[in-house]
């Protein structure tokens, strides 16, 4: 049925037709046996949805619309109704009982799709932006420079070479360092990081787990790094045990863990 039809169907369920018009339906009806299927179609959906349910014409102004037109657009909900038509008319030589279960069945389908929308809405969750608003990368502890030894120099110029994203060069530089001196909790979490924001989840993971399990006295910050690894990369259920040790244990960034665990 086209368009016209529609919105033929809705004037008239809606009283909106003139007395001629209403009376050239009421004639349509009883002349075309397809559109009186059609119409009793729309007639149920209409007394078994609110209007605002049924209507694809009006509240095109609200905001609940306004937001599932970013993702699907009005041509989308005319074809999902056509399609409901479709299958109907199929069923056209049926018995009663059959049209009230295909109805039903219609009707379900209409139910479940808003659900679908309004779950798909309420819960997907951006892993990556949810990792970089956590990640503070500009406040990392810097090396100084006491003029003790180069090692100390070798540092400050990782954590340059980081914070100019050169990744991989820092990484270099915090190996050598690490290759004689396991004593420094901030450099395992610059390397970890870094291997992170080149996505290489398992190495990132590692250096993490060996911080964890060290005997440096921060080595529970590696469980907040940890946590936000598990983020970046969305092994949800992974960060959220995660973020549940620190913040029963009261570790590092407890409560910044308790905030995101909300949002997750």
């Amino acid at each position: 049925m086209s368009l016209k039809d529609d919105i033929l169907i809705e004037h008239f369920l809606r009283n909106r037709l003139s007395k001629e018009e209403e009376s050239q339906f009421l004639k349509r009806i009883e002349l075309d046996e397809h559109f009186k299927e059609q119409f009793v179609i729309e007639k149920q959906l209409f007394e078994t949805l609110n209007e605002e349910e049924w209507s694809f014409m009006g509240n095109v102004n609200t905001t609940e619309i306004e937001e599932y037109e970013k993702l699907f657009k009005s041509e989308e909900t005319l074809e999902l109704k056509k399609k409901l038509k479709e299958v109907s008319s199929n069923y056209k030589k049926n018995t009663r009982r059959k049209r009230i279960i295909t109805f039903i069945s219609s009707a379900a389908a209409i139910v479940f799709f808003v659900i679908g929308l309004n779950i798909f809405f309420t819960s997907t969750v951006d892993s990556k932006e949810l990792y970089a608003n956590n990640i503070e990368l500009e406040k990392l502890p810097s090396f100084k420079n006491r003029g003790e030894n180069n090692a100390e120099i070798h540092l400050i110029t990782a954590e340059e070479l980081f914070k100019e994203k050169k990744y991989k060069k820092s990484i270099s530089v915090f190996d050598e360092f690490l290759m004689k001196n396991k004593s420094n909790s901030s450099v395992y979490i610059y390397k970890a990081i870094a291997h992170i924001e080149l996505n290489q989840y398992k190495k990132g993971k590692n250096i993490l787990d060996e911080l964890i399990h060290s005997d440096l006295i921060d080595a529970e910050k590696g469980y907040w790094y940890k946590g936000l690894l598990f983020v970046k990369f969305n092994e949800l259920e992974n960060a959220k045990k995660t973020l549940n040790i620190i913040v029963e244990k009261s570790y590092f960034k407890n409560k910044e863990a308790k905030s995101l665990l909300e949002k997750l």
